[in-house]
């Protein structure tokens, strides 16, 4: 009799256990199952004569090290990538970095142009880059994620027609305003290559990208943040509530930015050295709000450190 009240505990005790546990690590689970995007730019290669104004890093070492952080970011549902992939878009031996990347890469890769993109030859480096990417024709789209749409432009004007240029800014316009009532979407967030706004010592500031891009994008209420590259740096400035980040870090020679008072825009990002550091960004798509983690490679290339977090809400 003792013994099979013995054995009718032990069994109650181990139903109990069981009922419980799978509950806990469904908690475990929901707590770290956001989705996130990754944004990367300016992964090119230093050319010779670009190395004879600014000092070579490892800078290739570099990009292969963020290439596999990525490569592990395992929440990770897709990949942005705003321009210069490579140093010379015309050549395919120098595009032979990135496609190691993207042959064994299991997210997609949503590409912006960037400058370098079009070197040196423009017709050649465009069918390089579309042979790799053969969906985005034109090369402005937007791509909705969960509650998130991202609108990729194209900010190498001087590369397209005149047509093209009509082109994009009528749809960016209409589509910006139709993402703005759209009930499924939540934030819009904005991309393209060339920054509307830089401390940069070696790239100015773009005004056609503030005119045409960013001045539409403050215009909209779900427009939050609007990302470029362009400039070899992190940036992080707020015009009228709206944050604009410069993401310039993919393993390009890192430029110089304007100190202190010298500075064209106040930069908010914590680290305030005149040069930055190598890095990509994560962003988790929470049920009320984005996170932006900015993810810098070590000086010592042993791993990587948050940088800069920065929540936006979704009201």
């Amino acid at each position: 009799m003792y013994r099979k009240l013995c054995v009718c505990v032990l069994l109650a005790v181990m139903q109990s256990s069981a009922t419980e546990f799978p509950q806990e690590k469904t908690n475990t689970q929901q707590k770290h199952s956001a989705h996130t995007i990754l944004f990367l730019s300016d992964t090119q290669q230093p050319l010779w004569f670009e190395t004879l104004r600014l000092k070579k890093q490892n800078n290739e070492e570099a990009t292969q090290k963020i290439y596999s952080a990525i490569e592990k970011e395992t929440s990770a549902v897709a990949l942005f990538h705003l321009g210069d992939f490579t140093a010379a878009g015309m050549f395919d031996s120098y595009w032979e970095a990135f496609d190691a990347f993207h042959s064994h890469l299991t997210i997609p890769i949503y590409p912006a142009f960037g400058k370098h993109d079009y070197y040196f030859f423009p017709p050649n480096a465009k069918e390089n880059f579309n042979r790799r990417f053969l969906i985005y024709s034109p090369s402005w789209y937007v791509k909705k994620i969960e509650h998130v749409a991202i609108v990729v432009l194209n900010s190498n004007f001087s590369f397209l027609s005149n047509d093209e240029q009509s082109a994009q800014t009528r749809w960016y316009n209409k589509e910006l305003a139709k993402l703005d009532t759209d009930s499924t979407v939540s934030v819009v967030i904005v991309a393209s290559h060339h920054p509307p706004y830089t401390n940069s010592t070696i790239v100015p500031p773009e005004e056609r990208v503030q005119k045409e891009f960013a001045t539409p994008f403050i215009k909209y209420k779900k427009c939050k943040i609007f990302l470029s590259g362009h400039a070899h740096a992190y940036e992080h400035f707020r015009k009228e509530e709206k944050d604009f980040l410069v993401i310039g870090g993919g393993g390009g020679l890192l430029h110089p930015l304007l100190p202190g008072s010298e500075q064209r825009y106040a930069d908010i990002s914590p680290l305030k050295n005149e040069q930055r550091f190598f890095h990509y960004v994560e962003c988790e798509l929470l049920p009320t709000e984005l996170h932006f983690n900015v993810k810098m490679l070590r000086k010592d290339f042993s791993g990587f450190d948050i940088a800069d977090r920065i929540s936006i809400p979704y009201k």
